[in-house]
């Protein structure tokens, strides 16, 4: 399945979702993540979730940064290498 940054984003800002994709040293993770503010720490979503809100709407940027759930950071992930995706 071939996704759009469009769709990803969307799945995002209303779930919890599960990414596998390949890093950029070839490793395979999966990653529980999402841009929903109810998931993100009310101190980190004051501070910095408009700002990865702006980075990801950008144009022709291959990254989406998300809320990692299990790490509790931001990470990132490049769209071209998204294996699959879950709602989780």
């Amino acid at each position: 399945m071939v996704f759009t940054k469009d769709n990803l984003l969307d799945l995002l800002r209303n779930n919890l979702v599960i990414v596998t994709f390949t890093k950029v040293n070839g490793d395979e993770r999966v990653m529980s993540c999402t841009l929903r503010n109810d998931y993100i720490p009310n101190s980190v979503v004051s501070n910095t979730t408009s700002q990865v809100l702006r980075e990801n709407t950008g144009r022709g940027d291959n990254n989406i940064s998300v809320w990692d759930t299990k790490s509790n950071g931001w990470r990132s992930f490049r769209i071209s290498s998204v294996k699959s995706v879950t709602i989780g």
